[in-house]
């Protein structure tokens, strides 16, 4: 998954803005960890890998839409 916006191969749930977009959809108005996001979201979306979270998330927390504070994620 080395796509960052969908294209003509790669339906969106495979780039790291649908990613991002499940995880700000999973997260909503709660705050929770990381592992716990990461279960939630593996349970949601049974074919993604570890490596496309970790590079939503990141993208996420570059972009300034999540916090982190003491182990914990929110939307900001």
């Amino acid at each position: 998954m080395s796509e960052y916006f969908p294209d003509k191969f790669t339906p969106p749930e495979r780039t790291v803005i649908g990613e991002a977009a499940a995880l700000l959809a999973l997260l909503g108005d709660r705050s929770m960890s990381v592992g716990q996001l990461y279960v939630e979201h593996r349970q949601s979306s049974g074919s993604s890998t570890y490596d496309a979270f970790a590079a939503a998330l990141t993208f996420l927390y570059g972009a300034g839409v999540l916090d982190y504070q003491g182990q914990i994620v929110r939307a900001s």
